[in-house]
């Protein structure tokens, strides 16, 4: 089996929580995506020789591509994916240490030390944030990928509320309160140990939700990104929402529905992304193309809107949605589409422009 041209060792077939060693094709976009944005940042910082951690490691996929960035140290507490780590690293010529421990004493014994780490567990990442704070260097970049979307989605909104400490929206943008759901819990995660966790790029994709950041060692950086942990209100009657705590909609005056605590600032850093779309190959179209759909709404902070929700709250018919777009440009509105979804559009304009564009 094969990789962007590395060889990897892993059991035929349907990928299944039983496998010995588990790799799942499904998540090749999070890797390129991750292996880009760990390349933009070292050229960024400028470290010699970084520490990298595939704590997780499986077959070992993540680390054998970071291999080339720095001294890579896989780790899996499952003996079959060390041997079949060690098997990698033989068959593609490439160096690593390669360890047999659980994750979080793995990480936890290394304090400080990691310049990246990719966190990608079955399940939600909180299991592996307090190991990951203490493991991560004063000047480092985390990732870390959640496939538990059902509960911060609000399917299961006690278990949200309980994992996370948050009330969940299930509507036609739960999946962008989801993640900011899930950098709200590694904000205040970092911030516990007196360092500072800030997107870089964040998305929701298929199955999973993917955020990264950089970690800095900075009180006042904290204290000041305090101010981006919030609530966000909904009106169920009309589509109305604001990335603030209001009783009343602004739209209609009907009650809203308040979701959080959650993360109200940017989903991604634009002088980051652009960065990115330059070290991405051309070969890797649609990687590429998630990470230029979250560079064009990065400074949009509104929650998108799906347009066919929006249409079935007013009775309208569903317009196309570059001609919305265009609309809206026209008018001097930001707007862009999302990666949220084909059938949404993101745009600071209030809701009572963008329905009469829409009846337009």
């Amino acid at each position: 089996m094969e990789e962007r041209g590395l060889k990897i060792f892993a059991p035929n077939g349907e990928p299944r929580k039983s496998d010995e060693v588990f790799y799942n094709p499904e998540m090749l976009e999070n890797r390129d995506i991750s292996l880009i944005a760990a390349k933009t940042f070292f050229q960024k910082v400028e470290i010699e020789q970084p520490n990298i951690a595939d704590p997780l490691s499986g077959t070992g996929i993540r680390g054998l591509r970071y291999s080339k960035l720095g001294n890579v140290q896989f780790n899996d507490a499952n003996p079959n994916a060390v041997e079949s780590i060690s098997k990698g690293l033989e068959a593609n010529e490439l160096k690593g240490e390669v360890f047999n421990e659980d994750a979080n004493v793995f990480m936890s014994d290394r304090p400080n030390y990691f310049h990246f780490i990719d966190v990608d567990p079955y399940g939600p990442f909180t299991d592996f944030l307090d190991s990951t704070a203490r493991a991560a260097n004063y000047q480092s970049l985390v990732g870390l990928t959640a496939t538990d979307n059902s509960a911060p989605t609000g399917s299961y909104p006690t278990v949200c509320q309980r994992r996370y400490g948050s009330k969940p929206l299930k509507n036609g943008f739960m999946h962008e309160t989801a993640l900011r759901i899930y950098i709200k819990e590694a904000f205040r995660n970092f911030a516990r140990y007196d360092k500072c966790f800030e997107p870089k790029i964040c998305f929701q994709h298929r199955h999973y939700a993917r955020i990264i950041g950089r970690v800095t060692e900075s009180k006042r950086r904290t204290n000041r990104n305090l101010d981006n942990i919030g609530h966000l209100s909904y009106c169920k009657n009309c589509g109305w929402r604001k990335l603030e705590r209001i009783e009343k909609c602004g739209h209609c005056d009907s009650q809203t529905t308040i979701a959080g605590p959650l993360w109200t600032g940017k989903l991604a850093d634009s002088r980051f992304t652009e960065k990115m779309l330059e070290n991405f190959p051309e070969k890797w179209e649609a990687s590429r193309k998630i990470v230029e759909l979250v560079d064009s709404e990065a400074e949009i902070l509104t929650p998108f809107y799906d347009l066919h929700e929006l249409c079935s709250y007013h009775g309208l018919q569903v317009p196309k949605r570059d001609k919305v777009i265009q609309a809206l440009e026209r008018k001097g509105y930001p707007v862009s589409r999302t990666h949220f979804g084909p059938r949404g559009i993101r745009t600071d304009a209030s809701l009572e422009d963008i329905l009469n564009i829409m009846e337009e």
